[in-house]
């Protein structure tokens, strides 16, 4: 009898900046090690499972066993946040409760590049063409890369199947395209930093404006999206720091003054 295909794995690389992801922060930020830990029980159901898994009552029950402590209720507003500051992709999740990512999707078909080219993969949300993979025998999946891709680009044929925008956390962008990236994603930026670090909207747009203009003058090339978001979180904390030991030292100045 013939050994039926792995469908998940036995382990994922796990970033060891996992926990100074924005995103990450923000959940860490309002729930705490509860959101922490749920964050992470959900990648390794994911990638037990493949790259995706639906998010039902069955998995809900199954997370609550393992996660002392979290109820029923806040672990729905754990997953709300966590598709909100796009965590999880919001149209897989919000049509079909399809739990999953570009990066999970990335990570994922990095690993498993040399399986067989007869399985089929529905809810891809990135091309895998060029991983050896066949993803076109699944009319599912066919028709969900190019209604979102269409959505984007109304004058592409019908007829085929264009490429997903390169704009993910894994991809490598000039400078202007991450500058273009980040105010077009503004809303997840803002949300996210705010909570960290207690900005206004003007205030986040003139510091991201400000660290563009840095990377300019000292020759950055091409970043990552994920790269950027580590870099510039790391820059701000730094500036922001600085710019309340300043205003401290500045105070004690008037005080003795008087």
């Amino acid at each position: 009898m013939a050994r039926p295909n792995k469908k998940g794995l036995d382990y994922f690389p796990f970033d060891i900046d996992f926990f100074d992801d924005e995103k990450i922060e923000a959940i860490s930020g309002e729930f705490g090690i509860k959101g922490e830990i749920t964050a992470i029980k959900l990648l390794c159901a994911i990638y037990r499972n493949g790259y995706f898994i639906l998010w039902n009552d069955m998995l809900k029950m199954k997370l609550i066993k393992n996660l002392p402590g979290v109820s029923y209720e806040l672990l729905d507003d754990i997953i709300d946040r966590l598709v909100k500051w796009d965590f999880f992709d919001k149209n897989l999740f919000d049509s079909m409760k399809i739990l999953t990512s570009r990066g999970i999707q990335n990570r994922f078909f990095s690993i498993v590049k040399r399986r067989s080219k007869s399985d089929e993969y529905p809810y891809l949300i990135i091309n895998v063409c060029n991983n050896g993979v066949n993803v076109y025998n699944n009319h599912q999946q066919r028709t969900l890369l190019y209604t979102k891709t269409t959505q984007r680009k109304e004058k592409e044929s019908k007829e085929t199947i264009p490429l997903m925008s390169p704009f993910g956390d894994d991809s490598f962008l000039t400078i202007e395209k991450l500058k273009t990236y980040v105010f077009d994603n503004e809303t997840v930026w803002y949300e996210g930093i705010a909570m960290k670090i207690h900005l206004s909207k003007v205030e986040i747009s003139d510091w991201l404006n400000a660290f563009f203009d840095e990377l300019v003058m000292t020759g950055e090339a091409n970043k990552s999206v994920k790269d950027f978001k580590s870099h510039f979180y790391r820059w701000l904390k730094i500036k922001i720091d600085k710019q309340k030991k300043e205003l401290k030292n500045e105070k004690s100045v008037d005080t003795n003054v008087y």
